[in-house]
C-alpha cells in the first residue's frame, strides 16, 4: 500500500523563513511549532526535509552566511586596505540599517540563551564568528604584504579590535540605533582607526 505523498513546497523559501525566525528570536526562542506555523509546513515535513531543530538551525545559519551576510565578503574583496576598512563599516551600517530583515547579526542573536540544550547552537555561532575573524586577519596579512599595514601593529590584536567594533555596531542596531546613528558611530570609529574618505 502506497502512502499519500506529502505536499511539495519550496525548500529555499521555507529555509529563508526559518532563517528569519531564528534571526529574530534566537535558537532557544524559536520552537518547532513556531517554525511549522511560519513556514506553513507540518512538523513531520520539516523533519523529513531539514532534520531536527538543530539541523534546521545549522542550515539556516549557512543560508545566512551564503546570502544576506555576503556584505562582508564584498568588503574583503576591496583591492586596497583603506578600501576594505571603509567598505567593512559602510556595508555593515547599510546591512544593519536595512528594514528588510532583523536589525542585528544572526551570529550574535541566533544563540543568545540560558538553556543547556542550546550548546550546539552557541558553538556553531562561535565558529562562524571565528571564521569571520580569520577572514579579516587574512585580509590584514595581504595588506601587510602590500605594504599598506604597519609592520609594528599586531595583526591578531588589530583583528580582534576591528571585529569588536563591527560587532558593536550590530549590538547598537539591536538596541534600536537608526541607520543615521550607526553611520555617525562608524565615522567615529574610522577617525580613531586613522582611515580617511
Amino acid at each position: 500500500m502506497k502512502l499519500g505523498r506529502p505536499a511539495e513546497f519550496d525548500k529555499e523559501a521555507a529555509l529563508d523563513v526559518a532563517m528569519r525566525l531564528f534571526w529574530e528570536r534566537g535558537y532557544e526562542g524559536t520552537s518547532m511549532a513556531d517554525l511549522s506555523q511560519a513556514m506553513g509546513i507540518h512538523p513531520s515535513s520539516i523533519y523529513a526535509a531539514f532534520g531536527d531543530k538543530q539541523e534546521l538551525f545549522a542550515l539556516a545559519a549557512k543560508r545566512y552566511a551564503d546570502v544576506p551576510a555576503q556584505y562582508m565578503v564584498k568588503a574583503l574583496e576591496q583591492p586596497t586596505f583603506q578600501g576594505f576598512i571603509l567598505a567593512a563599516f559602510d556595508n555593515t551600517v547599510e546591512f544593519l540599517g536595512s528594514k528588510e530583515h532583523p536589525s542585528s547579526c544572526f551570529t550574535l542573536t541566533g544563540a543568545i540563551s540560558c538553556g543547556t540544550d542550546t550548546e550546539s547552537a552557541k558553538l556553531l555561532m562561535r565558529e562562524m564568528r571565528l571564521q569571520n575573524e580569520s577572514a579579516i586577519k587574512d585580509r590584514l596579512l595581504r595588506a601587510r604584504k602590500a605594504g599598506e599595514f604597519p609592520k609594528g601593529e599586531n595583526i591578531d590584536d588589530y583583528t580582534r579590535y576591528l571585529s569588536s567594533l563591527l560587532s558593536g555596531l550590530a549590538i547598537q542596531a539591536a538596541n534600536g540605533s537608526t541607520r543615521a546613528e550607526l553611520k555617525r558611530t562608524a565615522e567615529v570609529a574610522l577617525r580613531h582607526l586613522g582611515v580617511e574618505r
